[in-house]
């Protein structure tokens, strides 16, 4: 089994359920996708902002819980986060990338942006996050 597929499987139940996929993970930052399915939608038929916005925050928690192979796992708890909404998508697969920006210890920062498959910005988040420690 790879990495990916192990740290998919202590996802919470919630980020699966959702359908977001871990496709890339590094200290530098970690990059996901969603494909769109027809419950993401609003009824203006376009991705639902609260959609965007649990996108935003898996990315962002994500790449703040990067760990080496040989360390323990990390999880955390959403402080803060402010979303910006910049377009808007229908179909196809939703592209986010997070990055750990600063912290310490005990408190994390980290930035996020989702896009489309052809590279338009849809929506951008920073946040703050507390490192729990109930695994």
């Amino acid at each position: 089994m790879s990495r990916l597929d192990e740290i998919t499987q202590v996802m919470s139940g919630f980020n699966r359920e959702m359908g977001f996929r871990l496709v890339d993970w590094s200290a530098e930052c970690a990059r996901t996708e969603v494909a769109i399915q027809p419950q993401h939608l609003n009824s203006q038929g376009i991705v639902h902002g609260g959609l965007y916005c649990a996108f935003l925050d898996f990315n962002c928690g994500i790449a703040g819980n990067y760990h080496d192979e040989d360390e323990p796992a990390k999880s955390c708890i959403t402080l803060s986060l402010t979303t910006n909404f910049v377009s808007s998508a229908r179909g196809g697969k939703l592209l986010g990338i997070g990055r750990k920006i600063g912290g310490g210890r005990n408190i994390f920062y980290a930035e996020a942006e989702i896009r489309d498959e052809a590279g338009t910005l849809l929506a951008t988040a920073m946040g703050t996050f507390k490192y729990s420690h109930q695994r």
